[in-house]
């Protein structure tokens, strides 16, 4: 069997490997398609890097715009002339949704794991989506409801993240591994996984660091960098500061952080299921900014608070993410830790995603496809 996929950022790349590496295990399959380094691992040939697709904003987009057409007409005439048994796609929507819609047109099933956020903006789409799509994997338990008067096949399989974190670890070995001085506090900055990201990001995040470098005075930071790429630019920024900057292990500088600062996106989910007391902070393009806020339908931007239905973290976004709120935010948790309050709220979003996450997805697959 060839199945044909696509992946366009880091996390999902970290979702997708793992469910193809089961499905392989049920039937004979050859995987090709954009894939990161995590699905090349799982035996899938790469026509194209994850990373040319991993772009985020209206207005980030546009200078890469011919490119990623490209890419995509090269994906569709590559469906056309192989006719793999299916397409799986994951994340990217933008991207992936219209190559989903050409798979079907050659009757070719095509199958998306990770629902875009039309709980969060943009509910209208929920009607087209389905169109698009034969089969939606869901990683929240109250997506399949948006879903369930378009006669799209939607199925909850829990969020993989549930699956492979330890909820609330003891960060000691994890210290060790990255070495990390034991009983300093610690604070693990993420600024994405892109370069745009980290570029307009990451001096936000030092100057904050900074600040708190001048009230606690044994702080050390450590940065997880997504790509060889980035972990030389992050180096070039970060100078004399007492941070120390790792290849890839995010989850491993969340586990051994007393508190994490983050842009906001899939890393916010990872660190409270971790259990570590996080500010989201992020900034884009303003013109960007403007046309995204219009189409909010939800009070909250982070998952996390919007699967507790409450401010479970501050999350700051655009003019709210100053030096002078994150300090404010995040001084408090690197003196005192999580409160009691947050671990009850993390646990309980920690039980509501977990369970055998990969094996309900690559079943769904395995079933649909025979």
């Amino acid at each position: 069997m060839q199945i044909c996929v696509a992946a366009g950022e880091v996390s999902g790349d970290q979702i997708l490997a793992p469910i193809l590496s089961r499905v392989s295990e049920s039937v004979p399959v050859v995987y090709s398609g954009i894939a990161g380094p995590q699905m090349v691992g799982a035996g899938t040939y790469p026509l194209f890097p994850m990373d040319r697709l991993s772009v985020m904003g209206v207005m980030e987009v546009l200078p890469r715009l011919p490119e990623l057409l490209s890419i995509r007409r090269q994906m569709k005439h590559y469906l056309a002339a192989s006719h793999p048994q299916a397409l799986i796609t994951c994340d990217a929507p933008d991207f992936n949704l219209p190559l989903c819609v050409h798979a079907k047109s050659l009757g070719i099933p095509a199958i998306h794991v990770v629902s875009p956020s039309v709980w969060a903006w943009r509910r209208n789409r929920i009607s087209k989506i389905a169109k698009q799509l034969d089969l939606l994997l869901c990683l929240f338990p109250f997506e399949p409801a948006l879903y369930a008067d378009t006669g799209l096949r939607c199925e909850f399989i829990g969020h993989p993240l549930a699956a492979q974190i330890t909820f609330d670890p003891d960060p000691t070995g994890y210290r060790t591994a990255l070495d990390l001085p034991l009983s300093e506090p610690v604070l693990g900055i993420l600024p994405g996984s892109r370069e745009s990201e980290v570029k307009r990001l990451l001096p936000l995040f030092l100057a904050a660091f900074d600040r708190l470098v001048g009230e606690i005075p044994d702080l050390v930071g450590v940065i997880p960098a997504a790509t060889h790429d980035l972990y030389a630019l992050i180096q070039s920024m970060i100078a004399s500061r007492p941070v120390r900057v790792v290849h890839g292990e995010s989850r491993q500088v969340m586990a051994a952080s007393t508190a994490v600062l983050l842009a906001s996106g899939t890393a916010a989910l990872e660190s409270v299921l971790t259990g570590r007391p996080t500010v989201a902070a992020y900034q884009m393009n303003p013109w960007t900014y403007r046309m995204v806020k219009g189409k909010l339908e939800t009070e909250f931007v982070t998952l996390p608070n919007f699967l507790a239905n409450q401010a479970l973290i501050p999350e700051l976004i655009q003019g709210a993410a100053s030096v002078d709120a994150i300090v404010h935010a995040i001084h408090p948790m690197l003196n005192e830790g999580p409160s009691d309050d947050f671990l009850i709220e993390a646990r309980k979003i920690y039980d509501s995603l977990s369970g055998d996450v990969t094996d309900r997805a690559a079943d769904a697959i395995v079933e649909y496809l025979s």
